[in-house]
């Protein structure tokens, strides 16, 4: 059997998806802020966002939910999302925890791979990308997809900047075929000026989604 210590508390959800980051990126280059603007206090109160800093100056920064899971507290699987920049952005993090708080909602807002959010706007100033895709961390695999806790499965999944005409394809032809393309172009997913990479025409040049 194993002993706890007295005195030692039981680390919480909270702290073992913060250490599965820290164990995953390195400790030295994981901060975290408690990001409950507007009206994220009343349904997820110790949302945390961990900061993860470049390996390298110049390198990509790297943005990832702590407290999303609690949209399905009730249940042993949750959801935890991750995004990444160029720089240090309080827009990114502002949609990450929106797509959190619109998860953490009723039960038609679950999300899951392959799904889309409108974020009513670009994804930073200026930016033609106005919707997330929510994808597998491919960037960076099953270790980081895979958070197991006692009694819990928490899930790390990707949020994507795309375009209209991204989401448009997407729509017509499924989310594999978008990622396709994004792979056949070599999209830059720091860019958050990239140009599309289907065009207007092509939209639905594959036909209805099935």
């Amino acid at each position: 059997m194993k002993l706890r210590l007295p005195g030692r508390p039981e680390p919480t959800v909270h702290d073992r998806i913060l250490n599965h980051y820290r164990g995953f990126w390195g400790s030295e280059r994981v901060d975290e802020v408690h990001w409950t603007p507007g009206p994220m206090a009343s349904r997820l109160p110790d949302f945390h966002i961990a900061k993860v800093r470049p390996d390298e100056p110049g390198g990509m920064w790297i943005f990832a939910t702590i407290g999303a899971w609690r949209g399905t507290e009730d249940e042993d699987h949750g959801l935890e999302f991750v995004a990444v920049a160029r720089s240090e952005s309080a827009s990114v993090m502002t949609h990450l925890g929106m797509t959190a708080y619109y998860q953490a909602g009723p039960l038609e807002n679950r999300l899951g791979v392959g799904h889309t959010v409108p974020i009513g706007e670009g994804w930073v100033e200026g930016s033609p990308l106005d919707a997330l895709l929510v994808s597998l961390p491919y960037l960076w695999g099953p270790k980081l997809e895979h958070c197991q806790l006692p009694g819990r499965h928490i899930q790390v999944l990707w949020l994507i900047p795309i375009s209209r005409a991204e989401l448009a394809f997407q729509q017509a032809n499924g989310t594999e075929a978008l990622e396709q393309r994004f792979e056949e172009t070599s999209c830059d997913y720091l860019d958050p000026l990239r140009p599309s990479v289907v065009s207007e025409a092509s939209d639905g040049d594959r036909g209805a989604r099935s």
